[in-house]
């Protein structure tokens, strides 16, 4: 099947398939990823619909405030153990809150990574402007992506693909490769 006929025409779509790539690459399958969502927003799950039927290992969905699903102010977070081990099982955790504070930061992401033994984790910040401190994409083993850097991907891989007018999967993989290159 040509990449032209995967070609999406709307953004949740876009992001999500970007992400799936992502993830493929990180991961090797899908089977074996556990997905979370946490938002209060409505556009990370309009997105984080696109990943319900395909194949992942564990989908949740929180579509609640942060304080009624942890019961904790976000200054308490960071130490909460109860916190970094639900988090630590998941692979992807997208994050979209409308308040505009900081839930993750550098020392979170150590400790969850700890934790799971420094396997790769991805983030997905859905809040405009934020709610993932960008340094935690320093630390090895942790992959930060916001929704402008996941649609440029996915534009960048489509264009290139009209462009040289090829549905060769190795061309698709090798546009995939030089464009997560300049984010890792």
């Amino acid at each position: 099947m040509s990449l032209k006929n995967n070609i999406f025409s709307s953004k949740p779509k876009q992001i999500a398939q970007a992400a799936i790539q992502i993830l493929l690459k990180v991961y090797g399958n899908l089977n074996s990823v556990n997905f979370l969502v946490i938002s209060d927003m409505k556009s990370p799950i309009d997105i984080a619909q696109n990943f319900e039927n395909i194949g992942l290992n564990k989908y949740e969905v929180f579509q609640e405030s942060l304080d009624k699903i942890f019961n904790k102010k976000k200054e308490d977070l960071n130490k909460d153990e109860n916190f970094i081990n639900k988090l630590k099982i998941f692979d992807l955790i997208m994050i979209g809150y409308k308040k505009h504070s900081k839930i993750i930061d550098k020392s979170l992401v150590k400790k969850i990574l700890n934790k799971r033994k420094q396997k790769p984790i991805l983030f997905i910040d859905c809040g405009i402007p934020g709610n993932i401190k960008t340094n935690i994409g320093q630390i090895p083993n942790c992959f930060l992506f916001d929704l402008n850097d996941l649609e440029q991907l996915y534009s960048s891989w489509i264009q290139n693909s009209i462009a040289n007018e090829s549905s060769n999967n190795e061309l698709f993989d090798i546009e995939l490769k030089i464009s997560l290159d300049s984010f890792f």
